[in-house]
């Protein structure tokens, strides 16, 4: 018997009943569940004289049993023990240790010298390395559901009488009393602090949304209460806001169409954002599901709604924008003079200065169906186009019109060749397109824009289907008027009925008469310079414009002659002919 049971009667029931107050008092304060089972192991180990005492719970799996109180037992051991050798629940014979057998069979398991003790297991090497020879294991029962166990442990061997176990299966229930009491009021505390978490989370992200901050905002927002990198993608993949840093996401939009937070395959975290049922957007998180809390995801959720509701808003004014794009536009390439200063005040109030020479550029693109394009095809030429031009001073305007897209460059913007070129890039990069062609035309003033566009327009509609790159027309040249005649089927038939014979030749004989000729008229008829371009000797050339001219009845000396071949080998080039 312990040395506590010698003690009067009185003294003994006043030392257990201020033991169990101490407890009492702890459970209604605000102590951690795991302090107050370490106050029980203590009391434990005070009242029934053991050299050290431990309370075990089943882990979060059910299958092990794991320290999560004790007294006289280090920080170290105690870490160990649960992390490299837990207490299994599915090891039963010789093999399963006393504590396991309480848990299980719901029975006081006491062995009074486990040197003594037959067959036994794996487990007594612990018993070795920690020091101890008698063991005394009580189930904690609640409801008639065991839900733990309360060990203690004599470095000797030592007997347990009736009475000592009948005191500790007393404070065995009273400490099963108190572990629910605390567990109910830890939970109770998360809860709360939950809920105030919660509150807080509503808070920022409302104030975000109400602060007009934009996705960004919401991405700032959503990284800070998660205290992980956060990245917003349209349903494209483009960058929208946060970090490149989080990996774009792979999950579909069947997936994400619930408006659930899903674990992505690569490791991270994904959030559809909904407009209208549809995934316009997803939110990445920079960490496996398994690793955010309920309300990590309920955060994440919440930060879904408030990024549809920015880029609703953030739609609606693009939606208005581009109708006065467009409708401004419009009206620039539908007048000659009249009222041109009122259109270029309507500009300035909107943000552009088109006050000084102008070049047009357009860009048509390939023919796909709706089904390509769910949120407007116009739409995501036209924010590719924004994206490369926001890095433009003064800033290009850019609109939709006639089926095509259609900017308005300031000359002292830079090259607009160069510019043309890298937009087409930009748009086939994007997937918005598969192949596109541009035309460029020479700056003029706000009221040549018009006359302009008709140039310009006449090349879209010969190039159609044909044309890749970029058509330069900044050149002015009389065929460019050709370009006006909005018959690109006329056109082609005048291209074919004055170079055909010579077309077909190159294409029978491999050989390059079109090229020649056109090298020859960019230097000027100088046939010693058109050789040095073209790598020839004079007399090849002169050979081969000779060719040429017989086979299209055409004499370069002659001035009528070499305005028709001029003309025709610009409807040729921009017509893909040859």
């Amino acid at each position: 018997m312990s040395p506590e049971t010698h003690r009067r009667p009185d003294a003994l029931l006043e030392s257990w009943l201020d033991a169990l107050a101490g407890i009492g008092e702890a459970v209604g304060g605000d102590e951690p569940v795991t302090d107050l089972l370490n106050r029980v192991a203590r009391t434990a180990c005070t009242l029934l004289g053991y050299d050290f005492c431990a309370v075990f719970l089943p882990d979060q799996s059910g299958h092990a049993l794991t320290i999560v109180g004790s007294h006289g037992l280090s920080a170290d051991y105690v870490a160990q023990v649960n992390a490299d050798r837990p207490i299994l629940l599915d090891v039963h014979g010789a093999e399963e240790a006393p504590t396991s057998v309480a848990y299980r069979t719901g029975e006081v398991v006491a062995l009074e010298d486990i040197e003594r003790a037959p067959g036994i297991g794996p487990w007594g090497g612990v018993a070795h390395e920690q020091g101890y020879r008698a063991l005394i294991s009580v189930p904690l029962r609640r409801n008639g559901r065991i839900v733990g166990a309360l060990n203690g442990y004599h470095a000797t061997a030592h007997r347990f009488d009736h009475a000592e176990i009948s005191l500790v299966n007393a404070m065995a229930t009273q400490v099963a009393i108190a572990l629910r009491t605390a567990q109910l009021r830890a939970s109770e505390q998360d809860t709360i602090r939950e809920l105030r978490r919660a509150e807080e989370v509503h808070a920022l992200l409302t104030a975000t949304a109400l602060r007009g901050e934009g996705v960004a905002g919401v991405a700032a927002a959503l990284a800070e209460l998660l205290g992980r990198q956060v990245r917003i993608e349209d349903a494209y993949g483009e960058l929208l806001a946060g970090t490149g840093n989080v990996p774009t996401s792979a999950v579909s939009d069947a997936d994400l169409s619930t408006g659930s937070v899903i674990a992505d395959p690569d490791g991270t975290t994904v959030a559809g954002v909904l407009l209208d049922g549809k995934v316009v957007a997803r939110i990445c998180i920079d960490a496996p599901y398994g690793q955010l809390s309920r309300l990590d995801v309920r955060a994440t959720e919440h930060a879904a709604v408030v990024t549809a509701l920015e880029l609703l808003r953030a739609r609606t004014a693009a939606e208005v924008e581009q109708r006065l794009r467009g409708s401004l536009v419009a009206d620039l390439l539908s007048t000659d003079d009249a009222d041109i200063e009122a259109l270029l005040d309507r500009a300035r109030r909107l943000g552009w200065d088109l006050s000084g020479d102008q070049h047009l550029v357009a860009v048509r693109c390939d023919e796909l169906s709706d089904k390509d394009f769910p949120t407007g095809r116009s739409d995501r030429l036209l924010a590719a186009t924004d994206r490369l031009v926001a890095r433009v001073s003064p800033r290009p305007l850019a609109a939709s019109y006639r089926g095509d897209l259609v900017l308005v460059w300031p000359k002292v913007a830079g090259d607009v060749a160069v510019f043309a070129a890298q937009l087409n890039g930009a748009l086939v990069a994007s997937g918005a397109v598969s192949h596109a062609f541009a035309v460029v035309t020479a700056a003029e003033a706000p009221p040549r824009l018009a006359s302009l566009y008709r140039t310009l327009r006449g090349a879209l509609d010969l190039g159609a289907g044909s044309a890749r790159g970029v058509i330069d027309l900044r050149e002015v040249a009389i065929d460019h008027l050709l370009l006006q005649l909005d018959d690109p089927a006329t056109l082609r038939e005048f291209a074919r009925a004055t170079l055909g014979a010579a077309l077909d030749y190159d294409r029978r004989h491999d050989t390059a008469l079109l090229r020649t000729v056109r090298v020859l008229l960019d230097h000027d008829l100088d046939r010693q310079a058109a050789a040095h371009a073209l790598h020839l000797h004079p007399n090849t050339v002169a050979q081969r414009i000779r060719r040429l001219e017989g086979l299209t009845d055409l004499r370069l000396a002659r001035p009528r002659d070499l305005l028709r071949l001029t003309s025709a080998l610009t409807v040729a080039r921009i017509g893909g002919l040859g």
